[in-house]
């Protein structure tokens, strides 16, 4: 008997923990479809008032054909707008920019000219210096080993190039350097400005390493122009002498670069020749450029990570890989190129004072002499951005021959015994030796005005915001009020999760409530078939399009017939 109890008493606990199971089972599924239908219901009521287009018809359709109509609707115009919101943001992060020209007229300071002379050393000093061997071996046919030439002629003057270069930064005294290269008297024969005349005081030197000392004018920005045409710039004669010129080089006359002063000059790479018999006009025209840094191009005023040598007012893209292919060098190399200037690590030796200078050479030539493809490439391999300000005088150049058959120069009339390299009783001989050594130059504004060309954006993020809103409201009838809508029923959505009861009372979705939507819409059938007179079969009803908001103001009831 207590047996059978005990058996009715375990029954009885499975079957109260099993029935508590199913009620919290069901409970569980009620809160979740309690949950479901209030997101719903907010949903729904949003639809009801949010100013985006399109939404309203989806929630408050009670059609299904309809609301489907709305979706693809929507659904394509959310697409287009996508597609073009794409297009918008890639136009944007491609940064295009436009170019603003400025056409500007006034005085300018005259630009910085740099004057060289084709040959780099004198050969009456270079043959009976240090000089002396390897002009030898040049002038010799055959190969040599010494100086690792080759029998052929652009290898034996790029090679020559090079040893000359090193060998000239060897000379102890700044005596023997002078002595070798050119001084204002070898050079200058006559130089005016403006119709006033020049002399050595206003010009600057410095030792390039491919046309030894050069001269440069108007390094101070002293001198201004206020009117165009070769009246008022620079007219110069120089005396290049031929027979001094070393035996590797090629072409006789002179190097020019025009440029701005606060730039180092680099004439064998940004400037250009002049030949000898030759009158040169050289009018130049001045332009400004500005260019926007970064993200808009990769242009800097300050350079990248290279360390640049050279001691420049402002970067230069030039002084850059210079210093690039220095650092190149001396990784490769063991040593310095003398050639470019260095200031890093001081147990680092000049090429020249090598061991081994020709097997130096070589390595030098094979970093300095590739174009890129099959060795160093500079461009990938150096960091040295374009410059993003740039000061730019552009030259057009017009020959004629020099001198004129009639003219006779001042020297011939009145022979300096320093250079005199003909008979001074033969006028003739002087006019000749002109046409083979000297060169005359005029350099000047081809004209006062000049131009400033400036970048700025082309699209920026206001033409962006503004697209984007043109775009929005076409396709979607959105404005900042719907985005802020938006913002708001998120905000309602995570109200509610976190602050929902669980027994939460949701009217709209209510069985009552239901009963009470079917009850009024039988009511308005009834009265539809009071008005009619008839039952119809299909009567209209408002509720069935779209849903109805009851506190929303409806027109007057129709009255019912007494």
């Amino acid at each position: 008997m207590l047996k059978c109890h005990n058996s009715n008493n375990k029954e009885n606990r499975q079957n109260l923990e099993h029935s508590n199971l199913q009620l919290q089972q069901k409970s569980s599924r009620e809160m979740v479809f309690s949950l479901w239908k209030g997101l719903a219901s907010i949903l729904v009521d949003f639809s009801a008032w949010t100013s985006t287009h399109g939404i309203p018809h989806i929630g408050l359709s009670k059609a299904t054909w309809l609301r489907i109509v709305w979706v693809v609707i929507f659904a394509f115009c959310s697409s287009m707008f996508f597609l073009q919101i794409k297009g918008l943001i890639q136009k944007y992060f491609s940064y295009p920019v436009n170019v603003d020209t400025a056409l500007l007229y006034g005085e300018r300071v005259f630009p910085m000219v740099t004057l060289c002379n084709l040959n780099a050393y004198k050969m009456s000093v270079a043959s009976e210096g240090i000089m002396k061997d390897l002009i030898n071996a040049y002038q010799a046919s055959g190969p040599d080993s010494t100086f690792g030439f080759t029998d052929t002629t652009f290898d034996r003057k790029q090679r020559a190039f090079k040893w000359m270069n090193m060998m000239y930064n060897d000379l102890v005294t700044e005596d023997e350097q002078k002595n070798t290269t050119y001084s204002y008297a070898d050079l200058f024969i006559s130089c005016s400005y403006n119709t006033e005349n020049c002399n050595e005081t206003d010009f600057s030197t410095y030792v390039d390493p491919y046309f030894g000392r050069c001269y440069s004018f108007n390094y101070d920005s002293s001198k201004t122009s206020s009117r165009a045409g070769p009246l008022y710039g620079l007219n110069i004669v120089l005396r290049v002498n031929q027979a001094e010129y070393l035996p590797w080089t090629q072409s006789a006359g002179a190097a020019i670069q025009v440029l701005d002063q606060s730039e180092h000059p680099f004439v064998y790479t940004d400037g250009f020749f002049t030949p000898v018999g030759v009158a040169s006009a050289i009018g130049v025209s001045f332009v400004s450029q500005k260019k926007l840094a970064h993200p808009y191009s990769s242009c800097s005023d300050v350079g990248g990570d290279q360390t640049v040598y050279y001691d420049t007012p402002m970067y230069q893209l030039e002084a850059c890989i210079r210093s690039c292919l220095q650092d190149k060098i001396v990784a490769t190399c063991d040593c310095y190129d003398a050639t470019f200037p260095y200031t890093g690590n001081e147990t680092n030796v000049n090429c020249y004072q090598a061991s081994d200078p020709n097997s130096k050479v070589d390595c030098i030539l094979n970093i300095t002499s590739t174009d890129g493809k099959t060795g160093f490439n500079v461009n990938e391999e150096c960091s040295c951005p374009q410059s993003c300000s740039e000061s730019t005088y552009n030259p057009t150049l017009s020959t004629a021959f020099w001198p004129a058959t009639q003219y006779t120069p001042q020297e011939c009339v009145t022979p300096n015994n320093d250079y005199l390299y003909w008979d001074p009783n033969d006028r003739p001989s002087c006019k000749n030796w002109y046409g083979d050594n000297t060169v005359y130059l005029e350099i000047y504004y081809e004209r006062m005005n000049y131009q400033v060309l400036t970048e700025s954006p082309a699209y920026a993020f206001i033409n962006l915001v503004s697209d984007t809103g043109g775009q929005v409201g076409l396709w979607l009838g959105m404005s900042v009020i719907s985005c802020i809508e938006f913002l708001t029923l998120i905000v309602l959505l995570i109200c509610y999760c976190l602050t929902r009861p669980k027994d939460a009372y949701l009217p709209q979705f209510d069985e009552a409530e239901e009963q009470r939507q079917r009850e009024q819409e039988r009511k308005m059938r009834e009265k539809q078939e009071k008005l009619f007179g008839r039952k119809m079969s299909n009567p209209p009803n408002s509720q069935q399009i779209y849903s109805t908001d009851e506190h929303m103001d409806l027109p007057p009831k129709v009255q019912e017939p007494n």
